[in-house]
């Protein structure tokens, strides 16, 4: 083992520890929409990933299957759907983009769909032939989802949801989770106890945020408030307090 090796696997300890002690890692979720549901909603889909089932009998269930099985044209539409990302908004935004998969819609399999049990597919929400799925990930745990759809010619037909490269702020990368939760709390001192903190981007500021949330405790029925914190993510000093609601019905 190479002390390069070693000091990687200490950092990484030590980061592992610092963020089991501040808050669960279940409870650092995914923030963003893949918006699959605007153009693949309930439609005959198979999806593909590098590492998937390499049987040739498909499942309906859109357990991914490998990517080497997707129609031809998939691999060749999946570099210029990343050369487009990468043009728009940049080099240093698109190194912390990962691939997770890509559905394709297979309208002539809908009976084979509708025989299997799903009988909610349909064509009638079908407006793209694929649709890929990315994340961006600013570390190891959290991610923000990010969906393109594509026409059949390999056209992408959805809005990008992430900001253009004139607009992109690099993230702060030395930030903890330990951080932000003591942040948090000095910004709203009643934001425990935490539900869940996710990555987020607000669209009409072209900026990428923490968002804190608290747990409701006491739930009751009916209109229930609860506190949340948000965290500039290129600049830890700029936050805002927001209180949410939800209406419970037991």
């Amino acid at each position: 083992m190479t002390i390069k090796y070693f000091l990687f696997i200490i950092f990484f300890l030590i980061s592992y520890r610092m963020t089991a002690q501040c808050i669960d890692k279940e409870k650092v979720t995914y923030g963003g929409d893949w918006g699959y549901t605007d153009f693949i909603h309930r439609c005959p889909t198979y999806n593909f990933s590098f590492g998937g089932d390499t049987s040739k009998q498909w499942n309906t269930l859109n357990d991914p299957i490998d990517i080497m099985q997707a129609p031809k044209e998939v691999l060749t539409f999946k570099r210029e759907v990343e050369s487009k990302i990468k043009d728009y908004a940049g080099e240093k935004f698109f190194s912390k983009v990962k691939f997770n998969s890509v559905e394709a819609v297979y309208p002539e399999q809908l009976q084979v769909f509708a025989d299997s049990g799903r009988q909610d597919v349909t064509l009638e929400f079908c407006k793209a032939k694929y649709f890929f799925y990315y994340e961006f990930k600013p570390d190891t745990i959290a991610t923000y989802h990010i969906g393109v759809a594509l026409d059949t010619s390999g056209k992408i037909i959805s809005k990008f949801n992430f900001p253009s490269k004139e607009d992109y702020k690099p993230i702060d990368t030395t930030f903890t989770y330990c951080e932000l939760i003591n942040i948090a709390r000095k910004t709203q001192y009643k934001i425990d106890p935490i539900e869940e903190i996710s990555f987020e981007f607000n669209n009409k500021t072209n900026r990428f945020y923490w968002l804190i949330t608290q747990e409701i405790v006491n739930q009751k029925e009916g209109l229930n408030y609860y506190n949340q914190v948000v965290i500039d993510a290129s600049d830890l000093t700029k936050t805002k307090k927001l209180k949410g609601t939800v209406s419970i019905v037991y």
